[in-house]
């Protein structure tokens, strides 16, 4: 059973929250809106915080120096680290931004169909490369996405590219690498 407590606006049983912050003042949604804002001001956070500029202020100083004390101690932003451990337990660099248009597991069994090499130029792929470096794996539209009114993304689309290849071969129907210009 929910631990309750009475909210200090309508003074209605209402249940407790499970972590109250110090100076937590417990109050429903709609109360809060009523009393003339969402959001309690002095709280920081950007999921249940105050949105003024102040708030918002202090939540950027909080997580600045967050991110400055992992690079002091790591050498490396609080998202590198997370970013290698993935690729640590799954033998692949993320995809930037954490928008990866295909499946983690389908991309990593894909590179894996090809061996890890470049269907582009036949050489092996960098496994351990940066994400952004030049022979780093990515996978290449055998028609280019640029071809088709719908993309396909189907395992029988894509092949194993070094980042580079995929680049210069650009949108070229037969497959090869376009020449230097």
């Amino acid at each position: 059973m929910p631990r309750m407590t009475t909210c200090t606006v309508c003074q209605k049983p209402m249940e407790a929250a499970r972590n109250p912050k110090p100076g937590h003042k417990p109050a429903h949604n709609a109360c809060r809106i009523e009393a003339g804002g969402m959001f309690t001001h002095g709280t920081s956070g950007y999921r249940y915080g105050c949105r003024c500029e102040e708030c918002k202020a202090g939540q950027a100083l909080k997580m600045r120096a967050y991110a400055d004390a992992v690079r002091e101690e790591h050498g490396l932003n609080p998202t590198t680290i997370r970013r290698k451990q993935f690729a640590a337990a799954n033998g692949y660099w993320p995809q930037a931004g954490g928008s990866a248009w295909i499946d983690p597991k389908v991309r990593h069994s894909l590179y894996e169909r090809d061996n890890w090499t470049c269907q582009l130029c036949d050489t092996p792929i960098d496994r351990a490369a940066h994400w952004n470096a030049d022979y780093a794996p990515s996978l290449d539209h055998i028609v280019p996405q640029s071809h088709m009114l719908i993309p396909d993304h189907a395992p029988a689309n894509l092949r194993t590219a070094h980042r580079v290849c995929n680049s210069l071969r650009g949108d070229a129907i037969d497959g090869r690498l376009q020449p230097a210009s």
